[in-house]
């Protein structure tokens, strides 16, 4: 988190720069005004910085994050012609974006830049913050950039909330799309409810990423990465969000054609009349599969592996995989488990059957501590009468410390 401070603190500073001693290549910032806007995202409420005490108790990571670049950056972003830009994750309902705003009032009276200079951008991401996202955007109304679609967070949170709910139990990852009725539900309000308060409605992460050994295979993906920012630019998304550098040319072709301005304010929506029964709805066509079992454990053991070695994000089978991913893949496990489901060619999904499977695709990696602490939360994690609200919640204690020690 330190060394992320820095780089973005370099950024700011157009002081960043890394050649590569392979190549002798060497990377630079262009100069401003030529480089991509630079959008900072917190941590959630929900975690803490264990590191950073005040009044003896762990600092909340998401005040750590914002405070240590709004500090050292606010103005000379705004001086450069930027701004402090903040993307704002994990939020379930308009009391935590009141809280969000009261610190940037704090912050911005601090340092005596004028309010609503600081910009936030909320991702919905919970199920319970689409029923609220007008009082969102009433709370950060002098900061508010817009709301994202954080697609597979949403999927986790639906999953998450429901989770006693037999009749909500969701078939194999791959079935649920943003074609999924509760899914298109949810960006249909969301792109109603900005437009009506003229703030941008950014649409959801395409987590492919290139196939650079089989062209074949990455200009299928290629395709289906455009159909899905078609499917967004065409329904009135003024943005949208890709997983790796390579995929920003293929979405800005496309919106680029499609959206004939700055943004499609204009499109309001007015014919989409979104209930309760609409966000909730759990029928999803599909099957639970042998295959989608070992997806999910593919991917979350992966993840988790990962993120307890400090990396955020990780490709799988040309997917990027992050701790949104990795929730939907255990709680997907966890129902099948919980309610006794059984996949399409009559396997139970009991315990016993995903720990032979965790098993399996633990044998296809090389081992280490934080594959065995891997391996280890998802079976303790999958028993429980309820799950964790958080994996990284869950992992962060396991966090190999003396890396962090010795750089602070």
């Amino acid at each position: 988190m330190i060394d992320g401070q820095v780089n973005m603190n370099l950024a700011t500073y157009r002081k960043i720069d890394f050649k590569q001693a392979s190549n002798n290549k060497e990377y630079k910032l262009k100069p401003v005004g030529q480089t991509a806007t630079l959008i900072v995202r917190p941590r959630g409420w929900h975690l803490n910085e264990e590191h950073f005490l005040v009044d003896g108790r762990p600092i909340s990571g998401s005040l750590f994050d914002f405070g240590l670049h709004f500090f050292h950056n606010a103005k000379e972003l705004v001086r450069i012609g930027y701004g402090p830009y903040f993307y704002l994750p994990k939020m379930e309902s308009h009391l935590e974006a009141r809280l969000w705003n009261d610190a940037f009032n704090l912050a911005q009276d601090y340092i005596s830049i004028p309010r609503g200079t600081i910009r936030g951008t909320v991702l919905i991401e919970t199920i319970t913050a689409v029923f609220e996202m007008d009082e969102i955007l009433f709370e950060l109304r002098d900061h508010s950039s817009g709301l994202n679609c954080g697609r597979w967070d949403y999927i986790f949170s639906f999953i998450k909330r429901q989770r006693y709910n037999k009749a909500a139990v969701l078939p194999d990852r791959a079935n649920v799309t943003m074609t999924a009725p509760f899914m298109n539900a949810y960006v249909d309000l969301l792109i109603k409810t900005c437009h009506n308060r003229h703030v941008a409605a950014i649409g959801g992460m395409a987590a492919t990423i290139p196939i650079k050994d089989d062209k074949a295979r990455n200009d299928a993906a290629m395709d289906k990465v455009r159909a899905d920012k078609l499917r967004e630019v065409t329904k009135g998304h003024d943005g949208t969000w890709v997983a790796h550098p390579a995929l920003v040319s293929v979405a800005l072709e496309v919106f680029n054609k499609h959206m004939l301005g700055p943004n499609q304010y204009h499109i309001r929506r007015d014919e989409v009349t979104t209930t309760a029964v609409d966000l909730l709805n759990p029928v999803v066509e599909g099957a639970i599969t042998r295959g989608g079992v070992q997806q999910n454990v593919e991917a979350l053991l992966i993840y988790c592996q990962s993120w307890l070695d400090g990396l955020g994000c990780k490709a799988v089978n040309y997917s990027m995989e992050d701790a949104a991913t990795g929730e939907v893949s255990r709680y997907l496990l966890w129902s099948w488990v919980y309610h006794g489901k059984s996949t399409n060619d009559g396997q139970l999904i009991t315990n016993q059957y995903v720990d032979q499977v965790l098993a399996e695709e633990k044998a296809k990696l090389k081992g280490s501590r934080s594959l065995d602490i891997a391996e280890q939360f998802i079976k303790n994690d999958l028993r429980q009468k309820s799950p964790s609200e958080f994996l990284t919640s869950s992992l962060y204690p396991s966090l190999p410390l003396s890396g962090v020690e010795s750089k602070l």
